[in-house]
């Protein structure tokens, strides 16, 4: 392909919301919906079903409706004639164009210049990524692997105007094609019917015999705009590319908030995992196009009557892969009780951060299955964040004072001076007042060792701690308050 000469490719997706449920439902162990009344009923994604348009006419099909000879543009009277089995779901536009907002950031990350199209279509402009995946060819196998991983159908043409390309693509073209004049033969004999023509102009030019686009294109540029008028010059200005195709190209999202509405209403945190998968997936590859990992994510469970509970999800490691965040999920999952039936997800990025290459040595030994912080992150999302807790040290001779617990490893404080090897492995606290028949049982063996501490704070306590052991022969460490000499506490045991 010469330098000079720009491409573009053209996706059609003619079935995004009925090819959304079927990759749902492969996801989701049930199969219900919600009637327009907000009562679930089933719906067989394997019978016949079929999306409605507002002028209640089949705007897409799935293949057991169309065994059952409905056909697209049907009204709903004669479909039901035909199929009394017929599913129906109302078609939701502002979904579809969330569908395709998506898909254009999936394909964001292997070519830089994609705008939406209407009637759910994306065009890629060609020209400045053939170089860096070295060939047409290189560069179309990347995005169809990319493309077939969503489960979506679609119809794609290539052409060097994007009317064009959008044109060959709705009729079903598939053909990847730089050779611009095999596309002008296959534009010559297309349908003035699928030509995207106003229907007015459309009607007139049937009046005069013409049926193919190019018997149009036979007449003289100029006696078409005379007999026609601007709009003609229009159309042939975008369909030969003397007039700039004007587009918005997309650029990557700046925050990440992706909502889901389910299939049906579920009453139990698992059936949620399913759907959930889909989102994180999402996550993923935002995450992925920004080389970041996340740190918390704010999950809203939308219910019933405008409802919610929300769940705090949080990695102290960072996390990007959608399998790492499904399990952190399952696991808080397991605590829940959900007061209503959820009937919509939405997941929010709240902390992110960027990513560090890992490096290892090349002698490193076998590494254990969950590093630190990710051990941390599953113990917190099974028992909650605030049972999880690392013990820490004071600087305090006392005992009690001298430790106490933080949030998991928490940095800590470095202590003043070394620390006496003679500790106890087990404290008790409070303190045991020991009595005198116990007092005559003991044996001491080692102190006194003297202990003064909070006299700076009007707390002053004075001890003399001593290492002993009772009749039974454990080895206990004990003290005597200096304000109270006659009385003798037990502090700690030795293991």
């Amino acid at each position: 392909m010469s330098a000079q000469m720009e491409f573009w490719l053209y996706l059609y997706f003619p079935q995004l919301q009925l090819d959304k449920l079927l990759v749902l439902h492969s996801s989701t162990p049930a199969t219900k919906t919600l009637s327009d009344k907000g009562k679930s009923h089933h719906l067989d994604l394997t019978a016949p079903l079929a999306i409605v348009g507002a002028d209640h006419q089949l705007l897409q099909l799935n293949s057991a409706a169309r065994q059952a000879g409905l056909t697209l543009g049907m009204g709903l009277a004669s479909a039901a004639s035909l199929c009394h089995q017929l599913q129906l779901v109302p078609h939701q536009a502002e979904q579809e164009q969330q569908q395709l907002q998506q898909l254009a950031q999936l394909l964001y990350q292997y070519c830089a210049d994609i705008a939406l199209q209407p009637n759910c279509g994306l065009v890629l402009k060609l020209s400045p990524m053939l170089a860096l995946y070295g060939g047409a060819m290189q560069f179309w196998q990347q995005l169809q692997q990319v493309l077939q991983q969503t489960g979506y159908q679609y119809h794609f043409a290539t052409a060097q105007q994007p009317l064009v390309a959008r044109l060959l693509a709705q009729q079903g073209w598939d053909q990847f094609l730089l050779q611009n004049e095999q596309i002008q033969q296959q534009l010559k004999v297309l349908p003035l019917q699928q030509a995207q023509l106003p229907d007015k102009l459309q009607e007139q030019l049937q009046r005069l015999g013409l049926t193919q686009l190019g018997d149009v294109l036979k007449i003289p540029q100029a006696e078409l705009v005379r007999r026609f008028g601007a709009g003609m010059l229009h159309y042939l200005q975008q369909l030969t590319g003397a007039k700039p195709a004007l587009l918005q190209f997309v650029q990557p999202a700046e925050h990440f908030e992706q909502q889901l509405e389910l299939l049906y209403e579920m009453e139990r945190s698992d059936q949620l995992l399913g759907p959930l998968q889909y989102l994180f997936g999402l996550l993923q590859l935002y995450l992925q196009q920004r080389d970041q990992l996340a740190y918390q994510l704010e999950l809203c469970l939308q219910q019933r009557q405008e409802q919610q509970q929300q769940l705090q999800l949080h990695s102290a490691q960072g996390e990007y892969q959608s399998k790492e965040w499904l399990k952190l999920c399952e696991l808080q999952m397991e605590r829940l009780k959900l007061k209503k039936p959820v009937i919509q997800l939405k997941l929010i990025l709240r902390r992110a951060g960027p990513r560090y290459a890992q490096y290892k040595t090349l002698f490193a030994g076998k590494q254990q299955l969950y590093s630190a912080l990710q051990l941390l992150s599953l113990l917190q999302a099974r028992l909650g964040k605030d049972q999880v807790t690392s013990p820490c040290l004071h600087n305090d001779l006392l005992p009690e004072q001298a430790s106490s617990y933080a949030a998991a490893l928490e940095p800590q404080a470095a202590i003043a001076g070394t620390l006496a090897t003679v500790r106890p492995a087990f404290l008790v606290d409070p303190p045991l007042v020991l009595d005198a028949e116990q007092q005559q049982q003991l044996q001491l063996y080692y102190g006194p060792e003297r202990l003064s501490s909070g006299w700076w704070q009007q707390q002053s306590q004075h001890r003399d701690y001593y290492v002993g052991q009772n009749a039974q022969g454990q080895w206990l460490w004990l003290f005597r308050d200096l304000q109270q000499p006659e009385q003798l506490y037990l502090q700690g045991y030795f293991s």
